[in-house]
């Protein structure tokens, strides 16, 4: 670990991926007490499981730069970051011990078929992809099968209960903190009031309402074109806060719709997946999920 007088992160939010964990962060940060990076994902402990020409506009790779991200904390009690991708990362959790080993984690789950819905949208949003939502499922399962790593694929992100293992054998289960989407989003101030006991501070915080994960699409022409440019994304991760570069998104790029709904089809070949993962996850977690395309099937 290089030395920089700066405070060094204590709690980590690792995802997984479409389910809330930036609309907590934003949260926490609010309060006196946390400091969260103004730079969200920065993927710094992916770097293990990705190629070397990866690139992503927020990611971080050096470490000075990314401690550097914590220089603005001053005697706050939880620092930290959220990066969804930690969850699947293979490893992250490891790595994360090595460095920050007293660190919380907090995982936020959701019901994978939604995820996976929500995370193929994402995905094409960022990158040129013309395949539809059941052969992007086919493809990706297949690689999970030939146990090839590929950070995007939401697929393999479904499958929690591996991944909370890897926490597991890292970190304390009183450092861990698992959250239900689906629960969180009905009573999100009485979820945030939980975090902040766990991160072993005032439960007392005035919030504003935080953004929440959308389907948004490109106003037009010249937005979809600046929005599928690299290099501008990269520019503007650089020099604007997440926060403020969602804003700015929002009222000037991005218009929100209605997502496309799933196909009934497309359902059914996620629950043939993920069927015997949720049975899996239950007993991990001692308790029935929320999920209603699996009640009754454990």
């Amino acid at each position: 670990m290089v030395y920089v007088n700066y405070m060094k992160p204590n709690f980590f939010i690792v995802g997984g991926s479409k389910s809330g964990t930036t609309n907590i962060s934003y949260y926490l940060n609010e309060h006196p007490q946390v400091f969260v990076s103004e730079l969200n994902e920065p993927y710094y402990f992916c770097r293990f499981d990705v190629p070397e020409d990866f690139e992503r506009p927020s990611m971080i790779k050096d470490e000075v730069k990314y401690l550097k991200l914590f220089e603005n904390a001053k005697n706050h009690k939880a620092v930290g970051e959220a990066t969804s991708a930690y969850l699947h990362c293979p490893h992250a959790a490891s790595e994360i011990k090595k460095s920050f080993p007293d660190s919380k984690i907090i995982i936020s789950l959701r019901n994978p078929i939604e995820k996976a819905h929500s995370s193929y949208f994402s995905y094409k949003f960022m990158h040129p992809d013309n395949r539809s939502f059941i052969d992007m499922i086919n493809w990706q399962e297949q690689e999970r099968h030939e146990k090839e790593f590929f950070i995007y694929n939401f697929i393999e992100a479904g499958f929690f209960s591996k991944h909370i293992k890897r926490y597991q054998d890292e970190f304390r289960s009183d450092n861990i903190k698992i959250i239900i989407f689906e629960n969180y989003i009905k009573n999100e101030s009485e979820h945030i009031k939980s975090i902040l006991k766990f991160l072993g501070i005032d439960e007392s915080i005035n919030s504003t309402e935080q953004p929440k994960g959308s389907y948004r699409v490109p106003k037009n022409k010249i937005t979809a074109s600046l929005l599928g440019s690299s290099r501008f994304r990269k520019m503007a991760t650089k020099l604007i806060p997440t926060v403020q570069r969602q804003k700015l998104g929002d009222k000037f790029f991005l218009k929100q719709t209605k997502k496309p709904p799933m196909l009934s089809s497309e359902r059914k070949r996620l629950k043939e997946i993920y069927e015997a993962e949720v049975r899996n996850l239950e007993e991990l977690l001692g308790y029935k999920l929320p999920w209603d395309d699996f009640r009754g099937t454990s």
